[in-house]
């Protein structure tokens, strides 16, 4: 890995993991339902597959600008550790729905995110 790609990573992380914090401290525990979290990870999602779409259909993103959104910004924006503690601090609660709830939610729209970028980055 060349130092561009590597102070891109950096960069896009560094940034990435500064909206998680600020999206995430703004956005309130919705019925114990920690939104904060998934609507990060749907954003880094969304970003991810509209990027991905972009190289399917052929469109040249310079590897420096892919790395930063990539690797960087949605790597340091999406938050798996955070999803898994506050599933599992839901299920220590015993508040099982909500758990089962919260792992549905993050999965499914995260995954529809990613396909609905990446079919809107076709032009």
């Amino acid at each position: 890995m060349n130092g561009r790609i590597a102070v891109a990573i950096a960069l896009g992380g560094a940034l990435g993991a500064l909206a998680r914090f600020y999206i995430s401290g703004i956005m309130p525990v919705y019925r114990d339902l920690p939104v904060g979290t998934l609507l990060v990870n749907s954003i880094a999602s969304f970003i991810l597959g509209y990027l991905y779409g972009l190289l399917f259909w052929g469109i040249d993103v310079p590897a420096d600008w892919r790395t930063f959104f990539g690797t960087g910004f949605c790597g340091g924006l999406s938050t798996f550790s955070t999803f898994s503690y506050e599933t599992f601090s839901l299920m220590r609660e015993k508040e099982y729905l909500l758990a089962l709830l919260n792992v549905s939610a993050n999965v499914i729209i995260t995954i529809a995110l990613v396909f609905a970028g990446f079919v809107l980055s076709r032009r």
